[in-house]
């Protein structure tokens, strides 16, 4: 009888070491398949988020170019940028992604914050388009950069956000 032990323990054995492997595989796999999703689902939410804040700049241009003529400027006058679309890019932020990324994208909607409420009141002779939209820009550039850290594959910064000349370049004065 003993004899036939011999074979069933080696059967059962590998049957055990099998359904081991089988469920480390699984677990190892879903846990991989979750960061995937994960970090697919922050990516959206970043490039969400970028999409809208452009939105939310060309409606803020809008917005002063508007101003009635009548209305001096320290009034303040309503705001005419619908803020529903960037408030949910903003909230997808929060709930997907890293602690870095939100970081950022709050100080992004700071700063879109301080820009509307110049606007608002409208532009005094001693501000001009350029120096408000400023740090609204490089905040822009520091969301890109710190998502491009954590999501894109190479993790690496960039140096520029767009192609357009400085604002001292020669361009601008001919």
């Amino acid at each position: 009888m003993s004899a036939l032990w011999g074979p069933v323990a080696a059967s059962l054995g590998a049957v055990l070491t099998t359904l081991v492997g089988v469920i480390a595989g699984a677990a190892v796999s879903k846990r991989s398949q979750n960061e995937h999703w994960a970090r697919d689902q922050a990516a959206r939410a970043c490039v969400r988020l970028l999409e809208e804040s452009s939105q939310v700049i060309i409606g803020l241009v809008e917005m002063e170019r508007a101003r009635p003529a009548g209305v001096p400027q320290g009034v303040v006058v309503p705001t005419t940028v619908d803020w529903r679309p960037w408030n949910q890019a903003l909230n997808m932020i929060n709930l997907v992604a890293d602690r870095g990324i939100v970081d950022a994208a709050l100080a992004l909607d700071e700063q879109i914050w301080r820009m509307h409420t110049v606007i608002r009141r409208g532009l005094r002779a001693d501000e001009n388009w350029t120096d408000l939209q400023q740090p609204v820009l490089e905040a822009q550039g520091a969301f890109i950069n710190t998502a491009r850290l954590q999501l894109a594959r190479d993790g690496v910064a960039l140096d520029r956000m767009t192609g357009k000349p400085a604002p001292d370049d020669p361009l601008w004065t001919r």
